[in-house]
């Protein structure tokens, strides 16, 4: 009996077994089945995304990766095989944008070129123009370069012109004329759409230029010339002229310890500037009456010390300032503890409420520069500073503002350079 009872138990084992092999078998053929639509229609979606990721797609996620190469070779192929207008313009756009970023020219204009002929019906039309423009200026082909940027100005709207007009710019400053070189920047940046990247760069070449022309010793189409009195000092002449002694002595090869004599001519561009300080983007502009003269990187207040809105006037500027900090002694000229650096322009409140120890000054800490900074003063590279004290005068007005509104400032008085 107990024989025959463990050959029986056995038999009820092995068979409980393969039931549950077959159970799993069977769940397993179940999930699978059920999970297959899932599955097949995310392979489908996945081969469906690579099928339909476009040439220029993919050539980006090559450059993502750092593969410039097969970019180019990506794009290369679709330009080859691509007929229609407007899709291989784009293709060709993409591609120079790779061989600027190399610095190979040449190719960059053949396929600007090809792409303006592709589809000159391209609502930006105007804007490869220029960038043709520049490319041949790149190569030295400086007057097929002009003929670009004149066909803009003959062909496009008002507000299409700023590239082409930056580009005409940096052509007569290789020509050697500074004056219509800075006039091109001006209207460029009339132009311009505000803090658009050409606005940017014709703000900061029409600002170069300006200051490069008022200190230059040669004469200029704004520049006047003074005659020497007895009696008279660079002091004397500054303040009957209402400008500045360091002008003077840039302008006319002059120390501040120079002798003048009765009869000399001194050279000097009279300016009514004024200053405007913008807090949003730490910025502090110099206009004169044709607009924005220069534009200045600034550090100002810092959370808590928020540099105050409102209108000032400049005070009693200073060379090599001591400062009179807040929390210790006084802290020498040039002494490296000196956050005023090497000039000081008070800031005289012009309204009611205004902080009375504010003012434009120098630095010890030019990382600050761009920065939220400071225990409220607009401070400047020093270079800067020495400049901005050499342009204005006691009196010049000032006013802090968070935004400027450009479009409400106007329309800016400029004439185009013959």
């Amino acid at each position: 009996m107990v024989t025959q009872y463990s050959a029986h138990r056995n038999n009820d084992s092995g068979l409980s077994r393969t039931i549950l092999r077959l159970a799993i078998l069977f769940a397993v053929a179940f999930a699978v089945f059920q999970g297959y639509p899932y599955l097949r229609a995310q392979w489908d979606q996945w081969r469906g995304n690579a099928a339909s990721e476009t040439p220029i797609e993919a050539a980006r996620n090559k450059i993502h990766m750092g593969d410039e190469p097969a970019a180019a070779a990506i794009l290369d192929q679709a330009i080859a095989r691509e007929q229609r207008s407007e899709p291989l313009y784009r293709l060709l756009l993409e591609r120079t944008r790779l061989a600027q970023v190399a610095g190979d020219w040449p190719l960059a204009s053949e396929l600007l070129k090809r792409a303006l002929a592709a589809y000159p019906a391209s609502p930006d039309y105007p804007a490869v123009l220029a960038q043709y423009g520049a490319a041949l200026e790149k190569q030295e082909r400086f007057e097929e370069a002009r003929k670009q940027y004149e066909e803009v100005l003959r062909t496009a709207p008002q507000g299409m012109h700023a590239p082409a007009l930056v580009g005409l710019g940096r052509l007569a400053e290789q020509g050697g004329d500074l004056a219509i070189a800075r006039d091109y920047h001006r209207a460029a940046f009339a132009d311009a759409e505000p803090e658009s990247e050409t606005w940017d760069e014709a703000l900061e070449q029409m600002g170069r230029l300006n200051t490069e022309l008022v200190f230059a010793q040669q004469e200029t189409p704004e520049s006047k010339y003074y005659t020497v009195e007895p009696g008279d000092t660079l002091t004397s002449i500054g303040i009957k002229l209402n400008t500045t002694q360091g002008l003077l002595t840039r302008a006319n090869g002059l120390t501040d310890a120079s002798t003048l004599h009765p009869g000399q001519r001194l050279k000097y561009t009279p300016k009514d500037f004024r200053v405007l300080v913008e807090r949003d983007t730490r910025r502090l502009y110099l206009f004169d009456n044709q607009g924005p003269f220069k534009c200045y990187p600034a550090g100002l207040g810092k959370p808590g010390y928020e540099t105050t809105l409102g209108k000032y006037t400049i005070g009693s500027k200073q060379k090599d300032p001591t400062w009179f900090r807040p929390d210790g002694p006084p802290v020498p000229p040039n002494d490296p503890e000196n956050e005023l650096g090497t000039r000081w322009m008070p800031m005289v409140p012009a309204e009611e409420g205004l902080p009375t120890d504010l003012g434009i000054h120098g630095t010890i800490a030019p990382e600050t520069i761009g920065q939220y900074a400071s225990r409220g003063c607009p401070r400047l590279l020093n270079e800067s500073a020495e400049e901005l004290y050499d342009l204005i005068v006691r009196s010049t007005p000032v006013e802090v503002v968070e935004k400027i509104d450009w479009k409400a400032l106007g329309a800016f008085p400029w004439r185009r350079p013959s």
